[in-house]
C-alpha cells in the first residue's frame, strides 16, 4: 500500500486506530464543532464501564454451578441438620430451660407447721412459679430438699414431695405433706431458731425434675434461696390484761390473763400447750400455761393462766421491786417469761422445747389494771366471804399464802 493510501485509510478509521489529521482537517472540522456550540478543546475519552457485564457473568457461573451440584449442597445441609439439630436439642434446650428456672423466684406466700410429733411435722405451703408467656411447661414430681445453705456438704432436714405441675405463666403451687419425717434434728432445730430469733431468714430448697415442653423434655434443677420475715423473738410480746386469783382456784391456779403472741413471718406454727416461767429478772416467781397454741401470722391473742408463788414473791420483794424500779416509775411491774415445755396431744416436743427455752420474752404490766382486774374478779367471786377473814390474818404472811392458795407445806 502507498503512504498517501495509508495516511487517508487512517482518517476515516476510528478510536485509537485513528491517525493524526491534517492540519487544514483538523482546523476545518474545529469550525464546524464551534458553529455547533461545542467547545472541541474540553471533550474528553468516554470510558465503557463493564462491570454490570461481568456482575452478569458471575451471577450465570454460580447458577451453572448451582445446577449442577445442588445435590452435593442438599446432601451436605442434611448432613449439617443431622448433626446440629440433636446438639441443639441435647445441650441448647436444656440450658435455655434451666436458665428460666433459675431466673425465676420461688416465692412463699405462706407455710404451715402443724400436728408436730417428736420426729415428724404435717408440712404445708404455698409458693408459685412463673415461665415466659406463651410457654406451657409440665413437670414430673419434685422432691424439694429443705437444708441450710451454709452446711457443708449439703444437708437436708425435710423433705417436701411436690406433685407434677402444667407451668403456664405464673402458677401457683400448694401442698400439703402429713407426717413429714425430719431426717435431721440439728439441723432442724437451726433452721427453727434460724426463722425465730431473726427479722429475716432464709429458706434453701433445692430438687431435681424432668420437664416436659411439648414433645422435648429436659432435666431441671431447682436451687433457691427463699428470703423470708422471721418471728424476731416475738417483738411486741405483751400482757394486756392480768389478775391474781383469790382464792386461788382448786389446782393452785392464782393469775389469770390475756398475753399478745405477735407472728411477723408467713409461717404458721401449731405449739400445743406452752408452759411458760415467769421471771422478774433471773428470779423464777412462778408459771403460766397456754392452751393450744397456734401461732399464726399476726397478733394472737390468747388466754393464760399460771401459779404466782406468792411465798417467794414476798420473801424476795426487794430484789423484785429494785428489777422494776424503772418500770414503776412508769406504774408499770416488769415481767419476763421463758420457755418451760411444749406439750402437743400428750407428748413434749423436743425441737420447740430447745428453741422456746431459750427464749425470753420481757413485757411490763400496769400496776392499777393489775390491782383493779384483781378486786373485781375478787368481789365478783368469793370476795365477800374472805373479807370477814382479812381483819384476823395479822402480819403472817403464812395467813396470806394460804388464802391465795399458795401455801408452802
Amino acid at each position: 500500500m502507498a503512504v498517501g493510501d495509508f495516511y487517508k485509510a487512517s482518517q476515516r478509521a476510528l478510536g485509537s486506530n485513528r491517525g493524526a489529521m491534517d492540519p487544514s482537517e483538523e482546523k476545518k472540522s474545529k469550525g464546524i464543532a464551534r458553529s455547533a456550540g461545542v467547545d472541541v478543546e474540553h471533550l474528553e475519552s468516554v470510558s465503557v464501564d463493564e462491570k454490570p457485564g461481568r456482575i452478569r457473568a458471575t451471577n450465570q457461573k454460580v447458577k451453572r454451578h448451582l445446577r449442577r451440584f445442588w445435590c452435593c449442597y442438599l446432601i451436605g445441609g442434611i448432613v449439617f441438620l443431622a448433626i446440629f439439630l440433636p446438639l441443639f436439642f441435647i445441650y441448647a434446650i436444656p440450658a435455655i430451660a434451666q436458665r428460666i428456672v433459675d431466673d425465676t423466684s420461688l416465692p412463699v406466700y405462706s407455710a404451715n407447721i402443724i400436728d408436730p410429733t417428736p420426729d415428724t411435722v404435717t408440712f404445708s405451703i404455698d409458693t408459685a412459679l412463673t415461665v415466659p408467656a406463651g410457654l406451657k411447661v409440665k413437670t414430673q414430681p419434685i422432691a424439694l430438699n429443705l437444708f441450710n445453705r451454709a452446711v457443708k456438704p449439703m444437708v437436708t432436714y425435710l423433705t417436701v414431695n411436690l406433685p407434677s405441675y402444667t407451668l403456664d405463666g405464673h402458677t401457683k403451687m400448694h401442698v400439703t405433706q402429713a407426717d413429714t419425717k425430719i431426717q435431721d434434728m440439728d439441723q432442724w432445730v437451726d433452721a427453727l431458731n434460724t426463722a425465730v430469733y431473726n427479722k429475716n431468714f432464709t429458706l434453701s430448697a433445692k430438687g431435681s425434675t424432668v420437664a416436659h415442653l411439648g414433645a422435648l423434655k429436659a432435666d431441671l434443677t431447682l436451687d433457691k434461696d427463699i428470703k423470708l420475715a422471721g418471728l424476731d423473738q416475738l417483738s411486741g410480746f405483751s400482757i394486756p390484761s392480768a389478775r391474781l386469783v383469790i382464792p386461788a382456784e382448786d389446782d393452785g391456779t392464782n393469775l389469770r390473763g390475756t398475753a399478745v403472741l405477735p407472728n411477723h413471718s408467713v409461717v404458721t406454727f401449731a405449739l400445743g400447750n406452752v408452759t411458760l416461767n415467769l421471771q422478774s429478772k433471773d428470779l423464777v416467781i412462778g408459771h403460766a400455761l397456754i392452751q393450744n397454741v397456734v401461732l399464726r401470722p399476726g397478733n394472737n391473742t390468747v388466754d393464760l393462766s399460771g401459779r404466782l408463788e406468792i411465798s417467794t414473791v414476798l420473801s424476795n420483794l426487794g430484789q423484785i421491786l429494785e428489777n422494776s424500779a424503772e418500770a414503776i416509775r412508769e406504774g408499770n411491774i416488769e415481767l419476763s417469761a421463758t420457755g418451760n415445755q411444749t406439750i402437743y396431744n400428750g407428748q413434749h416436743i423436743p425441737y420447740f422445747e430447745r428453741v422456746l427455752n431459750n427464749l425470753t420474752l420481757t413485757t411490763r404490766v400496769s400496776i392499777m389494771k393489775l390491782l383493779l382486774d384483781t378486786v373485781q374478779g375478787f368481789l365478783s367471786g368469793n370476795g365477800a366471804s374472805l373479807l370477814s377473814h382479812i381483819g384476823s390474818m395479822g402480819n403472817d404472811l403464812s395467813n396470806i399464802t394460804n388464802i391465795l392458795g399458795n401455801s408452802t407445806s
